[in-house]
């Protein structure tokens, strides 16, 4: 599969709804990008988290309805060694408990991959605060990210 190296990669398919990833059910795909996939699920008393999956698009590819992704020999490597600073990243992050930070509740392995899994917070996104600033002629990015910072202090 060395069509994955090339600049015209077929894009991975996100986990199916319904999808039973340790006790938590994926409800609907919130984000993708070229790193990962971000879902919301919920836990096994039907409250609702974030789960981020580990699914570098330059180095693996999902086909739809399949949950394990197809990772190219020529990519192995440098896919494990995302996924071990993937799941150092959630280890740590579980570690921190600030009001600016979303909150990693776990951290796990299963179907070849690494997920993350977080306290589902509703608003804005970081995104959606800086495009509102752009639109409003207000302070580009490290500014916006301030105001947004004190606006939760």
């Amino acid at each position: 599969m060395t069509e994955l190296k090339g600049t015209t990669q077929p894009k991975s398919a996100p986990l199916p709804v319904g999808t039973l990833l340790s006790n938590y059910r994926i409800v609907k795909k919130l984000a993708s990008g070229g790193f990962s996939f971000v879902y919301l699920a919920t836990d096994d008393t039907g409250a609702p988290v974030a789960i981020k999956e580990y699914l570098p698009a330059s180095l693996a590819r999902r086909n739809p309805g399949e949950l394990i992704p197809v990772v190219p020999e020529e990519n192995a490597a440098a896919f494990r060694l995302g996924l071990k600073y993937f799941f150092e990243e959630g280890r740590s992050l579980a570690r921190i408990s600030h009001p600016s930070v979303v909150r990693v509740v776990n951290f796990f392995r299963e179907n070849s991959t690494v997920y993350m899994v977080m306290n589902y917070e509703l608003g804005k996104t970081l995104q959606e605060h800086v495009l509102a600033a752009r639109q409003q002629g207000g302070p580009r990015c490290c500014a916006s990210i301030s105001c947004a910072r004190s606006s939760t202090t």
